[in-house]
């Protein structure tokens, strides 16, 4: 597909293809001109006659030049907001019109993070799965077994954003017959060697997940997902983390992983490497506490509160010292 990325990377760099500008709240912006997984593939463009003939073009060259052939009959052209002559452009590309939301790879795409349509693949595989009969034809023992396989099968990418029922169908009854909960859902999650049934804590899955992004974002070199997010929210604390999920810009996937990334951050310690990104008074790398926290007083006095440890290492004495410089002199 590398031949494909060219002829779109020229096609935008001649403007016969627009791409999509991203921008967010530094006033920075970047270009996404496609994306690709495997062999599947999104391009963006404008939604102009003109723009979806050049892409005609282009899908034949890579035909032409590859000996591939692009399967427009599972293809679909896919338009934001209101747009004319959507036909017409379809017929051009010799594909379906497709609409928003969608399922992209598994995955709902253009959907709100909170509507139920979003985890209706989910939902379905979880019925198929936990199908009603089997609530009247089960042990409980049974169910517990189904509902563990069930939980070890269900696709942790779902998982960084959804939070799973858990109490329906170990219960019985369904949606019109109620039955009491014998016991809390605390002791059903505890290990059966505490007295509980050993079923997975969701919602500490779930929290391993979120924290799995935030650490990525912090860790990950130049990630296109990365670029993304820095782009629309900005970054802080030397690019470990994106600037607060807020305002016009607070809408989304991102501001859910977001909400739980302080419980990710407290469980973090540094270890020293360039020292360029490490902050020497507010990150945690010297033992278990923060420099602030342990020295109240002295971070107040600091001249530099948000100084890397790389700032205030001192090369030019001896063999190196800290070099920290205060407001005033501790002999007044």
């Amino acid at each position: 597909m590398e031949v494909f990325s060219i002829l779109v990377k020229r096609a935008v760099e001649g403007c016969f293809l627009s791409g999509c500008c991203l921008r967010g709240r530094g006033g920075g912006e970047m270009m996404v001109t496609h994306l690709l997984f495997a062999d599947d593939t999104i391009i963006f463009c404008e939604a102009k006659k003109e723009q979806v003939t050049n892409l005609s073009w282009i899908l034949a060259w890579f035909e032409a030049s590859s000996g591939l052939r692009i399967n427009l009959a599972k293809s679909a052209l896919i338009l934001v907001g209101e747009v004319v002559e959507v036909e017409e452009m379809a017929v051009e590309l010799g594909c379906k019109v497709g609409s928003l939301p969608t399922v992209y790879l598994g995955f709902p795409l253009g959907a709100h993070h909170k509507a139920t349509s979003m985890w209706d693949g989910v939902e379905e595989r979880m019925r198929r799965r936990l199908a009603q009969w089997k609530r009247y034809y089960i042990s409980k023992g049974g169910r517990i077994t189904l509902i563990k396989s069930t939980l070890a099968s269900m696709p942790t990418y779902h998982l960084s954003l959804f939070r799973m029922p858990k109490k329906t169908f170990f219960w019985g009854g369904g949606n019109l017959e109620k039955k009491v909960h014998l016991i809390n859902w605390e002791v059903v999650c505890t290990h059966k060697e505490k007295g509980g049934l050993g079923i997975r804590r969701i919602d500490m899955l779930n929290k391993a997940q979120l924290g799995k992004w935030v650490w990525r974002f912090a860790s990950e070199k130049d990630n296109l997902w990365k670029r993304v997010i820095s782009v629309k929210y900005g970054q802080e604390g030397s690019g470990w983390r994106t600037r607060e999920v807020r305002g016009t810009f607070g809408v989304g996937v991102w501001k859910e992983i977001m909400r739980e990334a302080n419980w990710c951050w407290d469980s973090v310690e540094f270890k020293v490497g360039k020292e360029t990104r490490v902050k020497f008074w507010t990150d945690q790398w010297c033992g278990n506490d923060v420099m602030s926290q342990t020295f109240p007083h002295l971070f107040t006095l600091a001249v530099h509160r948000d100084a890397t440890v790389n700032e205030v290492w001192d090369t030019n004495l001896g063999q190196g010292e800290w070099n920290l410089r205060f407001s005033r002199d501790f002999n007044d």
